[in-house]
């Protein structure tokens, strides 16, 4: 294994956890070997400074707080090179049905809150703004769709809001 290859992976490590898919494009970008490169990919490995699963785990918990659905979460970490099994594995651990609908309904609320001008913390009550009008609920449903929730979770949620 180069020097070189291992010093330009840990150098690329450094900023932040990279998935093995991207570590192995930026090395071969350099143009380092793909016989350097995958003992490269082995060595940091066993040190424990590429590990997609713990990636994969983090990325969905930081996702999830930041209102993501499971579509997308799908989506973006397909791109980064992780294995289609493991990231259904590890979403189906972090989101059932009503985990996904609470996420949902939790953004449906932020934007309702928004739009109706509420300072408290706790959900706004419908039955004192009055339901949403249309364009609020269309706004709704689509940024909940480009979040990545399930079409079934979008409708459910409007129809909640809707009554």
């Amino acid at each position: 294994m180069s020097k070189d290859c291992r010093e330009t992976a840990l150098r690329y490590l450094e900023r932040r956890a990279r998935t093995a898919y991207e570590v192995k494009a930026r090395l071969l970008s350099k143009g380092f070997s793909e016989e350097e490169v995958a003992e490269t990919l082995r060595y940091l490995q066993e040190l424990g400074y590429l590990d997609d699963a713990g990636y994969c785990g983090e990325y969905i918990r930081y996702g999830m707080e930041k209102g993501r659905g499971p579509l997308r979460l799908e989506a973006e970490l397909a791109e980064k090179g992780i294995d289609a099994a493991l990231i259904r594995g590890l979403l189906a651990a972090a989101f059932d049905m009503q985990s996904e609908k609470d996420a949902a309904m939790g953004v449906a609320y932020k934007i309702l809150k928004n739009d109706t001008n509420v300072t408290s913390e706790e959900e706004p009550d419908l039955a004192k703004t009055g339901r949403p009008d249309e364009k609020t609920v269309a706004r709704i449903g689509r940024k909940l769709a480009s979040l990545g929730y399930h079409d079934e979770v979008i409708d459910e949620v409007i129809g909640r809001l809707i009554g």
